[in-house]
């Protein structure tokens, strides 16, 4: 359901607006989801955990500093939505997706078109 690797992201806050995460990898294995990047707030670690249904539940801790709780659903074609929080009065929107190679995103477009009989 979700690959290893490199991914992209971003969080909002109505301050900040729209923030990417840069230089995102993760890795998921059993469950477990481990991962690193930076963004406007600093360099940060990941570490959570994912199921079957798509559910994601991740802390972000940033180096040195406050932890971000992010809680999220796969939708199917690749991302994960969701809100991230701190305590009860911070939160906003997030959203997570792998990053295509151009070698995978041109096998996609070659693919030839199958024809749907009913």
């Amino acid at each position: 359901m979700y690959p290893s690797g490199r991914w992209r992201g971003y969080w909002e806050q109505q301050v900040y607006g729209r923030q990417p995460m840069d230089g995102l990898v993760l890795h998921f294995a059993d469950g477990v989801i481990t991962g690193h990047g930076a963004d406007i707030v600093g360099p940060f670690v990941f570490r959570g955990s994912y199921d079957d249904r798509g559910t994601v539940t991740l802390t972000k801790q940033y180096l040195g500093r406050h932890s971000v709780h992010y809680q999220g659903v796969y939708d199917g074609e690749g991302t994960i939505h969701g809100v991230w929080s701190i305590g009860r009065f911070w939160h906003g929107k997030f959203a997570l997706s792998p990053e295509r190679s151009a070698e995978s995103s041109t096998a996609i477009a070659e693919a030839p078109i199958e024809e749907i009989r009913l």
